[in-house]
C-alpha cells in the first residue's frame, strides 16, 4: 500500500505504484508474450513478399551489440513520441519504409507547457509539502490553462536546480537578465536561501502548467557524426510559448498561500530555460498523428501507418492536439480503442482497407 512518501515519479520504493510491469505487461506475459528487456530496435524493414524484419541490439552497448532480427506480419511502434518519431524518420530516410507519409514530425506537440512553482526560505513544517502522492489536486487558471501541483519526496531535491527568480517573458533577454541580477543583488541572503537545494523538496511546490492552445513544432531528422538526430522548427499554429503569464499568476498565488499558511517567507519561481526563452515540456506528443488522409498525418483512424497497414503507432506520437492535461490516460484510451478493433485469432479483420 501507498505510504504517501511523495516519490511516485522518482521511483516508488515500496512497490505500491500501479506501473506497466504490474498491469498490461504482466497480463500479456500470462498470455504467453515474451518481454525482452534492454533491447533497442534500430530498424524496421519490409520483408520481401509480406511482413517486416525488425532489427534490435543490446541497449546502450558500444561493443558486443548482440544484433538480432525478428520477422513479424505486424509491428506496433510504442516507443514514446521521441523513440517512435526517431525510428520512423530514420526508416523513411534509409528507404526501409519508403511509403510512409511525408508528414512525419508535423504537429509535434508540447502540451503548451511551462514549469514554474513556489519555494519557501525554510521548511513550513505545518504544510508537509513533501508528504503525499506526487500529483494529486489541480486547478484551472482560465478556460484553457490547467495547473497540476507536483511534489517530490524528502531527499529528492535535484529539480530545485531548474528553478530561479521569476521574470516576465514578454521583455528582451537583456532586460530579463538585468531583472534577475538586480533582484539577486538587492536581497542576496534571501535569494541564496530560496536557491539552496538543501531540503528543497520539503520547501517547494512545482506548478506544471498545461494549455489546450493550438501550437506545434515540426521535427525532422539529420545525420550528424554518423547518427540520426532530431531537430525542431516552428510548426502549425501559434509559436510555442517559452513563458506563460497564466503560469506566473498561478505560481504567485501558490507562493502567497504558502507564506500565509506556512508562516515562512515564500516566493514564486520560474525556470532557467524560461529566462533564456527556451520552452520546456514534460509531455512530448504527436508527430505521427491520426488523420483522414496521408497528406494530413501518418496513421489512419485505426492507428495503421498510411501505406503500411501492417505497421501501427500506438503511443503518444499519435496524439494530434495539446490535451492541456497529463496525457497518460488519453494515450491509454487511444491504445485501448485501437486494440479493440484488432481481430481475434482466427476471426476476419472487419477494419476497412486504407
Amino acid at each position: 500500500g501507498c505510504t504517501l512518501c511523495g516519490n511516485c515519479m522518482v521511483g516508488c520504493r515500496v512497490g505500491a505504484k500501479n506501473t506497466l510491469v504490474k498491469n498490461y505487461l504482466a497480463l500479456a506475459e500470462r498470455r504467453g508474450v515474451v518481454v525482452e528487456a534492454m533491447r533497442t530496435v534500430t530498424e524496421v524493414r519490409e520483408r520481401p513478399g509480406s511482413g517486416y524484419v525488425v532489427t534490435s541490439e543490446r541497449s546502450g552497448a558500444w561493443m558486443g551489440r548482440d544484433r538480432r532480427t525478428t520477422t513479424a506480419a505486424q509491428v506496433v511502434f510504442a516507443a514514446g513520441t521521441w523513440g517512435t518519431q526517431q525510428l520512423l524518420h530514420r526508416m523513411k530516410q534509409s528507404g526501409a519504409l519508403p511509403r510512409i507519409s511525408d508528414r512525419i514530425g508535423s504537429l509535434t506537440r508540447t502540451n503548451s507547457e511551462a514549469l514554474d512553482g513556489a519555494v519557501a526560505v525554510a521548511v513550513p513544517e505545518s504544510l508537509g509539502l513533501a508528504s503525499g502522492v506526487a500529483i494529486t489536486t489541480s486547478f484551472h487558471v482560465d478556460e484553457r490553462t490547467h495547473v497540476e501541483n507536483v511534489r517530490y519526496g524528502p531527499g529528492s531535491n535535484l529539480m530545485g536546480a531548474l528553478a530561479t527568480i521569476m521574470v516576465p517573458g514578454d521583455i528582451s533577454l537583456a532586460r530579463r537578465l538585468g531583472l534577475l541580477i538586480g533582484r539577486m543583488l538587492r536581497a542576496p541572503l534571501r535569494q541564496a536561501k530560496l536557491g539552496s537545494l538543501r531540503r528543497w523538496s520539503e520547501r517547494g511546490i512545482i506548478a506544471l502548467v498545461m494549455q489546450t492552445a493550438d501550437n506545434s513544432l515540426t521535427l525532422s531528422v539529420k545525420k550528424r557524426f554518423g547518427r540520426y538526430v532530431l531537430t525542431s522548427a516552428q510548426g502549425h499554429g501559434a509559436p510555442n510559448p517559452s513563458s506563460l503569464p497564466e503560469a506566473h499568476r498561478a505560481a504567485t498565488a501558490i507562493a502567497a498561500r504558502m507564506e500565509e499558511e506556512g508562516g515562512v517567507p515564500a516566493e514564486a519561481r520560474g525556470s532557467w530555460p524560461e529566462v533564456f526563452g527556451i520552452p520546456l515540456t514534460a509531455h512530448f506528443l504527436g508527430g505521427a498523428v491520426i488523420s483522414a488522409t496521408p497528406e494530413e498525418g501518418v496513421i489512419d483512424s485505426y492507428h495503421r501507418v498510411w501505406g503500411h497497414p501492417g505497421l501501427f503507432v500506438i503511443d503518444g506520437a499519435a496524439v494530434p492536439a495539446n490535451p492541456g492535461v497529463n496525457p497518460s490516460l488519453t494515450i491509454t484510451a487511444l491504445a485501448e480503442r485501437a486494440l479493440s478493433y484488432w481481430p481475434r485469432a482466427g476471426e476476419p479483420d472487419t477494419r476497412p482497407g486504407q
